[in-house]
């Protein structure tokens, strides 16, 4: 099965690059009544996705937007800025690598309760790391956990750059 085309993509839907949304122009013909309608549905799941089905195919709404706007396909994935994985608005949306999107992810679930990039050590210290292209390095040990913090946010910084 091939990826549908921007010109192809283009017959049967419009783009709101200040919406983030999807209209239908053209619809499959057991669906006409979804003209002018949004195009597609969140995907459930821990990071969901708007993913918009055409011709028995599911895409996500951001890499069509990209298509859409650039005319290409994503090399690798489309980065959300804001984290925001439904904010398919086009000011919101970068190309970006697996590594580049990973550094973007504003927080995970942690079963302790320190920041990010952020570990209490036994003796009541906080040690600060991060992951750097598969290597991870201590930023330093800090008694306040604010010092701690604030290290990571600068090294994010540093080594992320504007994926930070």
């Amino acid at each position: 099965m091939t990826d549908i085309t921007r010109d192809q993509l283009k017959e049967i839907l419009v783009y709101s690059p200040k919406r983030g949304v999807f209209t239908w122009v053209n619809p499959p013909p057991q669906h006409a009544g979804l003209i002018g309608d949004e195009a597609g549905s969140a995907a459930p799941g821990d990071k969901p996705y708007w993913n918009i089905q055409i011709g028995g195919r599911k895409y996500k709404r951001s890499r069509l937007a990209f298509l859409f706007m650039t005319g290409l396909y994503p090399k690798d994935c489309i980065d959300h800025i804001n984290g925001d994985s439904l904010d398919d608005r086009w000011v919101n949306l970068r190309e970006a690598t697996i590594t580049q999107n990973a550094w973007n992810h504003k927080g995970r679930k942690k079963q302790s309760d320190t920041p990010m990039g952020v570990r209490r050590l036994p003796n009541g210290k906080y040690v600060s790391r991060i992951g750097v292209h598969k290597a991870l390095i201590t930023l330093g040990t800090f008694s306040e956990l604010s010092d701690a913090v604030n290290a990571y946010q600068e090294a994010r910084r540093i080594y992320y750059g504007e994926f930070a």
